[in-house]
């Protein structure tokens, strides 16, 4: 079989690189195309030394050209940027955008949580949300276009959806490392002010809200999410509190693990035990603990490495049932960085 040849549009962002680290690994793939608008032929190790190993140039290639000289194309634009390119390659290359802009399928809740109308709502429709643990295989897998899940999100939905269509209420606290925010700097970010301090922002009111409540099948108000910076790099440690309508009949961790049979990427940890940030980075893995607690209450914990499962590595598993290859194939191999 031919390999599949990948382009990455926006490479120099932090989940361009690591969707690049991860495919150099993937033995199915050639790179085509790294492109930036910044940076026209330049060689990816002169702008990041810790790439200088490699021969591969960034150019300034259309969005276009590129498609048409790939089989597949990664799309790693900012936030509101992607819209108008995914409307432009849709149905000419299989795509995956890891940007917000196609992520819900209403267009008034698109502009309720990032302040833009969107310019094409009946492709809404039609880009079909990537994560496999929750959607199912076979809608990835027929896909022409993918809309990969935000990170905060994949994690929430992940510790939700065993229990989706029974929960009353469900309460989320997702600490997150600083490379979730992006390699632009910013006062919130600064590691003088980070490196020491935990901060929560856009309680309630966060944009990844639509999509979590989406796996767990209840409304916004019926959800308190609270995000807060952490002191740390890479990963999500996340602790949800969910009241459900009716008692748990069997260990709440049983009702996980029927839930995702079958998906390789999810450890569930045996009675109850604590999950710990440094047991995934730098891997695909997610880690999730589920304990009773009182009454008809469910203590959930999760983990999961942002830019790899919660960004880079689910769009390639989604690259991967896309082009009918196994879904663990370029991933299985990556195992967590420890200590």
């Amino acid at each position: 079989m031919s390999k599949i040849r990948v382009s990455i549009i926006g490479i120099t962002g932090y989940t361009g690189l690591e969707l690049l680290r991860l495919l150099l690994a993937h033995p199915a793939v050639e790179i085509a195309h790294l492109t930036s608008r910044q940076h026209e032929n330049t060689q990816i190790g002169t702008l990041y030394p810790h790439l200088a190993h490699l021969d591969l140039a960034i150019t300034n290639t259309s969005p276009e050209e590129a498609a048409r000289d790939s089989d597949v194309v990664f799309l790693a634009l900012p936030h509101k940027t992607a819209q108008d390119v995914v409307a432009s390659l849709h149905g000419k290359v299989k795509l995956i955008d890891l940007s917000a802009d196609y992520r819900l399928d209403d267009a008034e809740i698109y502009e309720k949580y990032y302040g833009i109308p969107h310019n094409h709502p009946t492709l809404l429709q039609e880009v079909v949300y990537g994560l496999p643990e929750t959607v199912g295989r076979a809608p990835v897998t027929a896909a022409q276009s993918i809309a990969n899940p935000g990170c905060f999100s994949l994690l929430s939905q992940l510790l939700l959806f065993p229990f989706k269509g029974r929960i009353k209420r469900a309460n989320i606290v997702a600490v997150t490392g600083s490379s979730g925010a992006g390699k632009s700097p910013g006062e919130g970010t600064h590691h003088p002010v980070r490196n020491h301090n935990m901060k929560s922002y856009n309680i309630n009111g966060h944009r990844h809200i639509p999509e979590i409540i989406r796996a767990g099948d209840i409304t916004a108000e019926q959800l308190n999410f609270v995000p807060t910076s952490g002191p740390f790099t890479r990963g999500i440690f996340a602790t949800a509190f969910i009241e459900l309508k009716d008692a748990e009949a069997r260990p709440p961790a049983e009702t996980a693990r029927a839930a995702y049979k079958g998906s390789p990427f999810i450890r569930i940890m045996p009675n109850g035990e604590a999950v710990a940030l440094a047991n995934v980075t730098g891997s695909n893995f997610t880690d999730l603990s589920f304990q009773s607690g009182a009454d008809t209450m469910i203590i959930a914990q999760g983990v999961l490495d942002n830019l790899v499962k919660g960004a880079a590595g689910t769009a390639i598993q989604n690259m991967n049932l896309m082009f009918g290859l196994p879904e663990t194939d370029g991933l299985l191999n990556l195992s967590p960085l420890y200590p």
